[in-house]
């Protein structure tokens, strides 16, 4: 969930570069045609427009991928939103559409996709993106943070819960990286520069330095790996 752009494309082409058959969904039905276009393997790559906040959507596209495919052995959310505001400006709409967007939406789409993984004999692996926000806070990001850190949350619930049916769920928590949510930072120059001073690697990350921990978290070598939390964020956190 959540392939048209940033993370979620990028995953995307790797994945279908390695061989696997790829289902990714978004809203902006010309992103998911763009990146299906930049697939190497166009065939193994197959796209649909969902508004995961749209639950009647959401659940008529299960309905159809229920009838294409019997299993799914990798999960990756990857949706997300960020409307930044001080906690006494931002509106209960943009508030709600926010944690809708990166947490009810996750719990709709997890309850509706646990058929297609519960009786599978083989191991699936759950993947969710969170944020680094989920762990320390900002100015302006009170629905962000509160947001991703419930989602973390539903990941260890689900890894708990789950463990029986041979199905792991972790997080990746990205901190600063070049992507599509981050334009306001990125076309302030004086403010990129200052949100750089607060990273050890003095930089925000490039998209593709997520995916060696999303195949780490995909692979066999992760089996004994469940409910954690994977920080990829250049060394913010630890300061």
């Amino acid at each position: 969930m959540g392939g048209s752009s940033g993370f979620g494309a990028k995953i995307a082409e790797t994945f279908n570069e390695l061989g696997s058959k790829v289902w990714i969904t978004g809203r902006n039905i010309n992103k998911l045609k763009k990146v299906k276009s930049r697939s190497k393997n166009k065939s193994s790559l197959n796209y649909q427009s969902v508004d995961i906040n749209d639950f009647y959507n959401l659940k008529k596209f299960l309905i159809s991928l229920k009838k294409k495919i019997k299993y799914l052995d990798i999960i990756i959310y990857c949706c997300g939103t960020n409307i930044r505001s001080d906690f006494n400006k931002i509106s209960s709409k943009e508030f709600n559409e926010v944690f809708n967007t990166n947490f009810i939406s996750a719990v709709n789409f997890y309850k509706e996709i646990f058929p297609l993984i519960k009786n599978k004999k083989n191991s699936t692996r759950v993947i969710n993106f969170t944020s680094i926000f989920s762990n320390r806070t900002f100015e302006k990001r009170t629905s962000y943070s509160t947001s991703k850190a419930a989602l973390k949350m539903l990941t260890k619930n689900l890894a708990l819960e789950w463990s029986s049916f041979n199905i792991t769920v972790n997080c990746i928590s990205p901190g600063p990286f070049l992507t599509e949510i981050n334009l306001p930072v990125l076309k302030n120059k004086k403010n990129y520069k200052e949100f750089c001073q607060k990273i050890p690697l003095k930089r925000f990350g490039k998209v593709d330095e997520i995916i060696s921990s999303v195949l780490f978290l995909a692979s066999d070598d992760s089996s004994y790996v469940n409910g954690s939390e994977i920080i990829v964020d250049g060394g913010w956190t630890i300061k």
